[in-house]
């Protein structure tokens, strides 16, 4: 973790924390937040993985986890995973400094190593696609390397699905214009951004994970049943651990994986992290909306947007069945004789 970690987090918790509900609310209805946008640009996400000697932060990877936390926790309805990934893979490129607006960001399996000639975007399968100033699609060539095909908005046909497509064959490439910049990405697979992808994903999750347990152990301290508060009976303070244990283990996932990147194990920290996340994530939904009863699923009360966002985060950049047959790929090729044996090889120093 870099210098940048504990300012920036106190500086999102700040603005976060002023998130209104009716705010939250109609961005829930569907509604773009320009205001709350430009407010969050200020924060720097497209910079932060961006180095010092290109105009950036020059943070690191927990530094993005440790931002993408607060969000999550804090709902914010806005295409920060999008931005920080983008900024970094801009950088890679050596596309230069970010341009202004939210970006979205896709897999595609067009091979990007020949020119394209027409950019269509599944705007259910790939957020923020309509809000959208900007698009990044990663993509294959003839080669191992990926790349990044950065375009207008204006050059993408932005359309609804017909049928749920393969996580990797959301985007159909064919005509980018003039604007439109394809670059290489020297020794990055489309796989090692996939699982960044995860990551920060995943990161958001946690947060999310960690709001549950807050609401849940402040409604269950207020919520008064036979005489005293439902948080004192033993089956409601076993759950209150389960929910506890559940989002600890996926934060500690996450920051562990963070600190893998750079490492020989980092992609299989980072489906470990998505796959905890996501494990975690139906539990503590499930917990939460048990302690809450009626009122937790009601537009009033504020459990709902957690849990669902973490419904929804599960299936982005691949679901726990995805990364789990790779994590157990990534043991086998690195010769580990079990589990326990690729734990201790990533985590020895």
């Amino acid at each position: 973790m870099s210098d940048l970690a504990r300012p920036l987090a106190d500086a999102a918790d700040r603005l976060f924390s002023r998130s209104e509900p009716a705010v939250l609310a109609a961005a829930d209805a569907g509604q773009w937040q320009q205001a709350m946008w430009d407010a969050t640009v200020d924060l720097g996400p497209a910079q932060l993985l961006v180095p010092e000697d290109q105009g950036g932060a020059g943070g690191d990877w927990l530094d993005a986890c440790t931002l993408l936390e607060r969000a999550g926790a804090a709902g914010v309805p806005l295409p920060l995973t999008e931005a920080v990934l983008a900024g970094w893979l801009r950088a890679r490129a050596s596309l230069g400094a970010d341009a202004a607006g939210p970006v979205a960001f896709a897999f595609t399996t067009a091979d990007l190593s020949r020119a394209p000639v027409h950019v269509a975007v599944d705007e259910a399968a790939v957020p923020w696609a309509p809000e959208a100033a900007r698009v990044a699609l990663v993509g294959g060539g003839a080669d191992d390397d990926a790349r990044l095909l950065w375009l207008p908005r204006a050059d993408c046909l932005v359309q609804a699905a017909e049928r749920r497509v393969d996580p990797l064959g959301r985007v159909a490439c064919t005509t980018p214009g003039a604007a439109a910049a394809c670059r290489p990405l020297p020794g990055l697979s489309v796989l090692d951004i996939r699982a960044r992808a995860a990551l920060l994903t995943a990161a958001e999750m946690a947060g999310a994970l960690g709001r549950v347990l807050e609401l849940s152990l402040a409604y269950t301290a207020e919520r008064v049943q036979f005489g005293r508060a439902i948080g004192q009976f033993q089956a409601v303070q076993h759950q209150l651990a389960q929910l506890a244990e559940e989002a600890a283990a996926a934060r500690v996932a996450v920051q562990a994986a963070a600190l893998s990147e750079g490492t020989p194990w980092f992609t299989a920290a980072a489906a470990t992290a998505k796959l905890r996340a996501g494990e975690a994530a139906g539990l503590a939904a499930r917990i939460g909306h048990q302690l809450h009863g009626a009122i937790g699923v009601t537009a009033e009360h504020a459990l709902h947007r957690s849990t669902l966002r973490l419904h929804a985060w599960r299936d982005e950049h691949g679901s726990e069945a995805d990364w789990a047959r790779l994590l157990v790929h990534a043991v086998r090729t690195r010769g580990m004789r079990s589990a326990w044996h690729a734990v201790v090889d990533c985590t020895s120093r």
